[in-house]
């Protein structure tokens, strides 16, 4: 049957898969791909606290707590898309058995209450602390990195997979347009284990419909603290017969062993007790025929101060494991060296900080080079987006990551700021090299650099011009490592070194000063670069283009070796 919790859910779930797929590049300018992740209140409250600072993307999750007060857990029941997609895998799903008037009451149903308190008191406590662990328990980082990482790729490879099959069953004539058509794929490290995480956290349902918003989730523990007593309420009159029927259905097990009765921190205003009402005796509105019943979960002040206490300790744990960033305004510890974060990336410490692990940038970037990392950045880190660039470069004309960043943990800058947002520096390991190892002709590092960050010059010993790196106009972007020719790990590599990661302020003005030169090629001076990187006048000035030291004679075509 069709009610107005299952349209309203519908719809919301529709915009939020909808603005998911509209992250990615190019990027529509003022449509906000993250507008659901800004209205899940624990980030917003969560990164307050870690960041000690208001930022007014952190408004609509305040904005939801506030609507709490009015409308109870409506946002839980209707618009959270975690809840939306655990209600539909009840339908093929279910519990063992239907739950029972006796068995879903809130009094039967308590033991497992207190768990979500629990762990927003343990997020909190490490948020206070300065470290986010948000992304362990908000209901939209975990809905955005399912749906982003794990069944979005799914659904390309099953299109291309379906052309295949569609090309090789139709006859020749129909299907000969469809032979050159590919859909291209996407590949994410952590996907198995994110699959199987919410795996776990659906076959919960099995036990309690809705297991992981009545026991879990720490976001509905912050709203249901806001819904005590909300002015919309749920309201019984005197012609109900106790039939239970109410008791038996609701979602949450919010209603007390006395219909009449409710704990208004559980109920998500589903208003299927209104819907199945045989004697029409349930409403919701504003009236208030008696005072709030409020019961509260079984929280001892042992088990408050332990969660805390939890939370604090972890964080001291994690800030001083040896792969952690420093504090603010020092040095950064040690680092992975290829520990490479996206162009715009805050600094280690802050980005931490800010990041919620909710995979937007990951989902959108144009090549797929950012991907989720394991422990490289240490336990704090785990999750959070680093290039790949040997997987894929970082495009050139590209700075959706920071445009669908919902924290800020990637800045949004222009174009030409991004381009010399130094990312790290290209190094070769010369055992590895076609032309240091063994004297072969090779160029595809320099056809592909973008700014003319690779000069060929004689060697001694080398019948072929040697590749060198120019480290003041390697911006790290990653082309020359994924194109590199050698199998398995590449003759040129990016790292850290020399990367720029600022709070505030310009990289064009850092890069200056540094003594940065990011020239990128112009199709005119430089026939191997395909077309024009830069847009006129979007970059630092541009000195005159020369042949690299090593290369004589005007005859040979740009980019080939005299021997």
């Amino acid at each position: 049957m069709i009610t107005f919790q299952k349209v309203t859910q519908t719809v919301t779930l529709f915009l939020f898969l909808a603005l998911l797929l509209f992250a990615a590049y190019p990027h529509y300018d003022g449509l906000a791909v993250d507008f659901f992740l800004r209205l899940d209140p624990l980030i917003s409250l969560g990164t307050i606290l870690a960041t000690r600072s208001f930022a007014t993307y952190l408004l609509p999750g305040l904005i939801v707590l506030a609507a709490a007060v009015l409308a109870g857990r409506f946002f839980c029941g209707h618009i959270c898309p975690m809840g939306t997609t655990l209600d539909f895998l009840q339908i093929p799903l279910g519990p063992r058995r239907k739950p029972s008037a006796k068995n879903n009451t809130y009094e039967a149903t308590e033991r497992f209450r207190s768990w979500k308190y629990l762990a927003l008191g343990f997020v909190l406590a490490a948020s206070l602390a300065g470290v986010s662990i948000l992304f362990v328990g908000s209901p939209l980082s975990l809905a955005t990195r399912f749906y982003g990482l794990v069944v979005h790729p799914l659904l390309l490879l099953l299109g291309d997979s379906g052309l295949d099959l569609a090309a090789s069953w139709l006859p020749t004539w129909l299907s000969a347009d469809l032979t050159y058509v590919q859909i291209a794929g996407r590949a994410f490290a952590t996907n198995v284990f994110v699959a199987m995480l919410f795996v776990a956290v659906t076959a919960l349902v099995r036990s309690q419909p809705r297991f992981w918003c009545r026991n879990l989730c720490p976001a509905g523990a912050l709203i249901g603290l806001f819904s005590r007593s909300p002015m919309l309420r749920r309201n019984v009159n005197d012609s109900c017969s106790q039939c239970g029927q109410c008791i038996r259905k609701c979602p949450t097990a919010a209603i007390s062993e006395n219909p009449a009765k409710t704990v208004y921190s559980e109920c998500i205003v589903c208003l299927e007790c209104v819907r199945i009402c045989p004697e029409s005796a349930v409403s919701f509105s504003t009236s208030r025929n008696e005072p709030a019943f409020s019961l509260t979960p079984d929280l001892t002040r042992r088990g408050i101060v332990l969660a805390m206490g939890s939370g604090l300790l972890s964080a001291g744990l994690l800030r001083t494991g040896i792969n952690q960033p420093t504090p603010r305004g020092k040095e950064r510890g040690l680092v992975d060296p290829e520990l490479i974060r996206p162009p715009g990336a805050l600094p280690e410490a802050d980005f931490l900080t800010r990041c919620v692990r909710c995979g937007e940038c990951m989902k959108a970037c144009a090549t797929n080079t950012l991907q989720p990392v394991w422990l490289k950045a240490g336990l704090e880190g785990i999750f959070s987006p680093v290039m790949v660039p040997r997987l894929a470069a970082c495009a050139v004309n590209c700075n959706v990551c920071g445009q669908v960043c919902p924290t800020g943990a990637i800045r949004d800058v222009s174009i030409i700021e991004k381009k010399h947002a130094k990312v790290g520096t290209a190094w070769i390991a010369r055992q590895n090299c076609l032309v240091w190892e063994q004297d072969r002709k090779c160029l595809v590092c320099d056809e592909v650099c973008p700014y003319n960050a690779i000069s060929f010059q004689p060697v001694p010993g080398l019948r072929n011009a040697a590749p060198v790196v120019i480290e003041n106009q390697c911006s790290g972007c990653g082309w020359c490592e994924n194109k590199c020719p050698v199998q398995g790990a590449s003759a040129i590599r990016v790292n850290v070194i020399g990367e720029i990661r600022l709070a505030s302020g310009s990289y064009i003005e850092k890069a200056r000063e540094y003594g940065l030169s990011f020239k990128t090629k112009e199709a005119a001076l430089d026939r191997l670069a395909p077309g024009t990187f830069d847009a006129p006048g979007t970059s630092i000035e541009q000195a005159p283009y020369s042949e690299p030291s090593g290369v004589q004679g005007e005859e040979l075509p740009p980019g080939f070796m005299p021997k």
